[in-house]
Parts: C-alpha cells; structure tokens; sequence
C-alpha cells in the first residue's frame, strides 16, 4: 500500500509541471493585449440626447446585440414594426480596428469612426449612431 501515495504524488507532481509549462509568459501576454471590447455585449438602453430608456424588459429591443470578435463587429439591432405587429430586425457586419483606443469600422482600404466608448471599468459600452435623422447612443452591458 505504501506505492499507492508514492504514485499518487508522482501523479500530483507531474499534473503540476505540465501545468505550469502550459502557461507561458506569451500566453500571458495575449490575454492583457485582447482589446476590451471583444465580447458579446447586450442592449440594455437607448439615449436620445435627454433621457435615457431602459429596454431590457422590452419586446424586439432586448433581442439586439452587439457581438465584437478580434476581427469582425456584428450589430443586431431589432425594434418593433407597428403596422406588421412584429419585430423587424436587422444585422451589420464589419471588419474592426482599435487604433489608440479609437475604434474604426473597416471597408475594403477605408475606415469609418464607429463611435464606441466604453465606461464603468469597460462594463459598458456606448455606441453612437444616427436614426431618423438624430443621434442616438445605443448603451450596451456584457
């Protein structure tokens, strides 16, 4: 019986080692530089300028979405279509680029400022867009 703890602290000591060599210091490294806006982040609230309006609990609304990947940033947007009684939703898909904590969406050899902030320790995320003629921050929490 004396083997039995003998190999179970080999086992131990080993599973330790493969452990340790796993994480290396550029693995490390990688994680601190993932940008902070990588994520799947939902819509919580929208602000005119004036008041801002909480749609977590609202139909259509609580379907949009933000989802940021190292390369591509999709919006889902979805708000309710009064004369159908329905929701109507649309995606937009673009590549990305943080430059100096400014974020661009990217078109072919162009790029176009997409009018991300993010607050609260980069818990929040704000996005500014135009609709109906207007600005409008869309406000996102992961």
């Amino acid at each position: 019986m004396k083997t039995a703890p003998t190999f179970l602290k080999m086992l131990f000591a080993v599973v330790l080692i493969t452990t340790n060599l796993s994480c290396s210091k550029e693995d490390d490294e990688q994680l601190k530089v993932s940008d902070p806006a990588i994520g799947a982040w939902n819509l919580r609230a929208i602000y005119d300028g004036t008041e801002a309006v909480d749609v977590t609990d609202r139909a259509c609304f609580r379907d949009s979405r933000l989802t940021i990947d190292e390369n591509n940033m999709n919006l889902t947007l979805s708000v309710p279509d009064e004369s159908a009684g329905n929701c109507q939703t649309e995606t937009l898909q673009s590549a990305w680029l943080n430059e100096n904590g400014t974020y661009y969406l990217i078109d072919g050899d162009e790029r176009q400022q997409a009018n991300i902030v993010l607050n609260d320790s980069n818990e929040t995320l704000q996005m500014t867009i135009m609709a109906g003629g207007e600005q409008v921050a869309l406000l996102f929490r992961k």
